[in-house]
């Protein structure tokens, strides 16, 4: 569930629930065809009433995208500064990540960061970007630490987008009654991407 800063989750106001809505609705029938008159209906308010809390349809889109990946590294950061091994950061890191694919209402707006990217006001793509840098530097740093052999101008920025592919494809193949649980499909893959990091640690040139 998303959070405020202050630990409140964003469905508690209604300007958070109007953004629930709205990454359901643009998730389920994309930006262009969602309306906002879909959007208050879901919410149970006037139409009239979001423009209290967003000026267009877009700022909306904008905000779904800000916020999520605000909420999605504020996670990351707090791991980041967990006392843990770099291997236990890694696997904390991947439940954090499959959470956020998976869980409601964190998928939807998952989905507009997938797909509505291009949709956002240049601004907010920048803001989106520069906020997606920073929590994909955290998994650099936390592979880089597991294996400090290999260039990790190279190899972490590797093995981070291999990481991410694996877990954001889920989304296209996993269903809520798969086994095992989103966490510990999670470990698995991470532990994989583990076990190959140490099974051959003369070749660090081949990655």
């Amino acid at each position: 569930m998303k959070k405020k800063s202050n630990g409140q989750s964003v469905e508690n106001s209604r300007r958070g629930e109007i953004l629930v809505a709205a990454a359901r609705l643009f998730r389920e029938k994309g930006f262009d065809a969602a309306t906002i008159r879909d959007i208050t209906g879901m919410v149970g308010i006037a139409s009239g009433s979001t423009f209290c809390h967003f000026k267009s349809k877009r700022d909306m889109l904008d905000a779904v995208a800000i916020e999520g990946m605000q909420h999605l590294l504020a996670e990351a950061e707090v791991i980041a500064h967990r006392p843990l091994s770099a291997e236990d950061r890694l696997l904390l890191l991947t439940r954090c990540h499959m959470a956020f694919l998976h869980d409601s209402p964190n998928r939807d707006f998952v989905a507009v960061l997938f797909y509505e990217l291009r949709s956002l006001s240049p601004q907010a793509r920048e803001t989106v970007m520069e906020l997606m840098n920073r929590y994909e530097a955290i998994w650099q740093n936390c592979l880089g630490m597991i294996s400090p052999s290999r260039p990790s101008s190279t190899n972490s920025n590797l093995l981070h987008r291999l990481l991410f592919g694996a877990l954001n494809w889920t989304v296209q193949w996993y269903q809520p009654e798969d086994q095992p649980a989103p966490e510990f499909l999670a470990e698995e893959i991470a532990s994989v991407l583990l076990w190959g990091i140490k099974a051959v640690p003369g070749r660090e040139a081949s990655l």
